[in-house]
């Protein structure tokens, strides 16, 4: 993964996206010239996988003195279990509490759509998946949902900033907008495959204005041996019921074009589906996950003090002192 990618805002340097006691706790401490070297581990609060380190590193490495801290961590992608410890840092408390909640913020947003994208990597056995979460998250963090999916096992995503983030190129069909503003899908992918660079491939969406099978044939007659693949939008499905999609393989094969590829998109691509889908040995080579990446929960994370000044300590219900992982590596 790219490092250095990933620079913080004014906002969160300053403490303005994260809980504002943390901006008074910053200028109690001031006032009263306390600023003890503290302990701080962030915990997992389910199974999932780990996303946001790398952000977070590069936020601390800001913020933190150039002497007297620590940092360990997971590595990025990282499968993690229930209350396994995923980021410590020792330092001054005022070099970095500010953004205690920040960090939390990261590591349960990124790890929430790591974890989502690596759940349907898992049930997609050989099938490679991408990612396409735009259309469900702001746009202030579409870049960091699609890198966090890479980071899952998403072979690519959509994003042109996600995909410079996580070290790939940007993945993406022809949209059957195209084909409506044409008013004729073999015009529209005609123009498309105009105006895309020769190692761009070629697929496209089909099915909205005729038939996927006469759409799919339409466009492979005109274009041949350019046309990587076909897209279908699938919103609805009856369990074990593929086939749509293995008639429209037939048709292809019959004639002549046994080359092209078969891309599904659409809501009801989860983990789930994708199951059904191997079980049913359905003729898929490609799986672009949209819906459930885009709209996963957050993977819950919490923050303790474990020590200051190097006693061991622990808020009220909690063991004091560090918790050991020997997978964390350190940082600094």
């Amino acid at each position: 993964m790219a490092e250095n990618q990933f620079e913080a805002r004014r906002a969160i340097l300053i403490g303005d996206v994260g809980d504002i006691r943390h901006q008074r706790n910053a200028a109690v401490l001031r006032n009263n010239s306390l600023n003890p070297k503290v302990a701080i581990e962030f915990y997992a609060s389910m199974n999932g996988v780990v996303a946001g380190l790398i952000e977070i590193k590069s936020l601390l490495d800001k913020v933190l003195p150039d002497t007297g801290c620590e940092l360990w961590a997971l590595k990025e992608g990282d499968d993690i279990a229930q209350n396994d410890v995923v980021l410590r840092i020792i330092g001054p408390y005022g070099a970095f509490g500010l953004y205690e909640p920040s960090i939390n913020g990261i590591l349960s947003s990124c790890s929430g759509w790591a974890s989502s994208s690596k759940a349907c990597v898992k049930n997609a056995d050989h099938i490679p998946v991408f990612s396409r979460v735009s259309k469900y998250v702001h746009p202030n963090v579409a870049e960091l949902a699609d890198y966090s999916a890479v980071v899952g096992g998403a072979m690519q995503c959509s994003t042109n900033l996600g995909a410079r983030i996580s070290s790939t190129t940007a993945f993406d069909t022809m949209s059957d907008s195209l084909a409506m503003l044409f008013g004729d899908i073999v015009l529209a992918a005609k123009a498309y495959d105009s105006m895309l660079q020769p190692d761009i491939q070629r697929i496209f969406s089909v099915g909205s204005l005729e038939s996927i099978n006469q759409e799919s044939l339409k466009i492979t007659d005109s274009l041949k041996e350019k046309t990587r693949g076909v897209e279908l939008v699938i919103n609805n499905y009856v369990p074990g019921n593929f086939d749509s999609i293995k008639e429209l393989k037939v048709r292809l094969d019959n004639a002549g074009y046994n080359y092209v590829e078969i891309y599904l998109s659409g809501d009801v691509i989860n983990p789930e589906f994708i199951s059904d889908l191997i079980t049913n040995q359905v003729p898929v080579q490609g799986l672009i996950v949209e819906k459930y990446i885009g709209l996963s929960s957050p993977l819950p994370f919490r923050s303790e003090i474990k020590q200051i000044e190097g006693i061991s300590v622990g808020r009220n219900g909690q063991i004091p002192g560090l918790i050991d992982n020997p997978k964390l590596n350190k940082l600094i």
